[in-house]
């Protein structure tokens, strides 16, 4: 038996009415559910995918729009892209055979993770940009959480303790903010490699991983109100280091010498390097500190967490005095594994022997799954690697905008 008009009508109104109540319900709570939940998924990032390219190839598996930028005007839609090459030409930006007069455009997927660029799937929108000289960037925008999917598993290891997991997690989204907070005015906030955080797109997230943001969705570190740039490394090698050994930053969080004896299972414990001296005379030319024949190497300083500060290289040609974090870069920090070496010049072969892998500062990765085994919980961990911090959940904290 069908209804009647105004019953129709009724049962439309008492089912809005419901809904009504059961949404006041939520906020009367405290939960905020809805409010907190999309105002957090508004939060972006800009991640910096690809630079210096003279050719990308654009798939997008679904409907899309590519729009001009900044005016956001639509300069195409279409249902999917197969492989489509995007360059720049000399009147603007080439994408198949058609051609646009801008600067920047921005190709927008209607389903999430439709965009490949390259053999890379992302996810959200991708901003092409022509730079100087014609050649092209990509700047994949995206929402935070979604950021550390393509995130963590790069950083560690998707198999770790799950307390360790969510302890990256969350310095890898404190990181993250910190970074969009002072890039506001760039056309990025973080790069894709490892200057910043080590960023794969969706192509590689990982179960367990992508569960470990899920779990502390929001929680971020502050001191005193403020979210810092919550560093990372594979090792500490013993001790923490100090950011202001290495940057122009004095916080009680990272000020290092947190004695660590958690990561002594990291296979970086321990490293040894040699190079012969003229392959190290002709780095020394290449960076213009030429000392001609090296004659002598000695460690002149070290920094708070016994991490070499200096070094002077002694040649026919006179010295040179180098500050151990540029040495690292030129001998490579795959060889040069942490500024936590000796140096022991025999023949013609200048060797080193060291502990630990990276700057050192904040978090030592190996050093939160050695916790995470003895049943440390991530917050425990955190609270550890960086002493004076606390965590907080961004979402319900819209202020925390400060920068340090």
């Amino acid at each position: 038996m069908s209804l009647r008009a105004n019953e129709v009508s009724e049962a439309i109104s008492f089912l809005r009415m419901r809904l009504l109540r059961l949404l006041c319900s939520l906020a009367m709570t405290g939960t905020f559910l809805f409010t907190s939940y999309f105002a957090f998924a508004e939060q972006e990032v800009r991640v910096l995918v690809a630079d210096h390219q003279k050719e990308l190839h654009v798939t997008i598996q679904g409907e899309f729009v590519i729009r001009l930028l900044p005016s956001l005007q639509i300069l195409k839609k279409g249902i999917q892209l197969t492989n489509v090459s995007l360059t720049a030409s000399s009147q603007g930006l080439r994408l198949g055979g058609e051609e646009w007069p801008t600067r920047a455009l921005r190709i927008e997927p209607l389903s999430d993770r439709d965009l490949f660029i390259n053999k890379s799937r992302f996810r959200g929108r991708m901003d092409i940009l022509k730079e100087t000289g014609g050649l092209l960037s990509a700047i994949n925008r995206l929402g935070m959480e979604n950021y550390l999917y393509g995130v963590l598993h790069h950083e560690v290891a998707a198999w770790w303790p799950m307390e360790a997991l969510k302890a990256q997690a969350v310095a890898a989204r404190t990181y993250a903010f910190y970074q969009a907070s002072v890039s506001k005015t760039l056309e990025y906030d973080l790069k894709s490699g490892t200057s910043s955080q080590v960023y794969g797109g969706s192509t590689t997230e990982r179960y367990r991983s992508k569960r470990a943001v899920d779990e502390t969705r929001g929680k971020v570190l502050i001191y005193q109100g403020k979210v810092f740039p919550a560093y990372f490394h594979a090792t500490c090698g013993g001790i923490t280091a100090g950011a202001q050994e290495l940057w122009k930053i004095n916080l009680p969080p990272l000020a290092g010498g947190v004695h660590c004896g958690y990561c002594r299972i990291s296979p970086h414990t321990f490293w040894e390097f040699k190079i012969s001296l003229p392959e190290l005379e002709m780095i020394m030319n290449k960076n213009s500190r030429p000392v001609g024949q090296i004659l002598k190497a000695e460690i002149i300083s070290e920094t708070p967490s016994a991490r070499v500060g200096s070094l002077r290289i002694t040649g026919t040609l006179g010295d040179a005095v180098i500050a151990a974090k540029d040495f690292r870069v030129w001998l490579g920090g795959n060889h040069i594994r942490s500024t936590l070496f000796t140096i022991n010049l025999n023949d013609d072969m200048l060797e080193f022997h060291g502990k630990g892998w990276g700057h050192g500062v904040g978090l030592c990765q190996w050093g939160a799954f050695g916790q995470a085994l003895l049943g440390h919980s991530y917050e425990r961990i955190l609270q550890f690697y960086y002493p004076g911090s606390e965590i907080v959940d961004y979402d319900t904290n819209p202020s925390l905008r400060g920068v340090t």
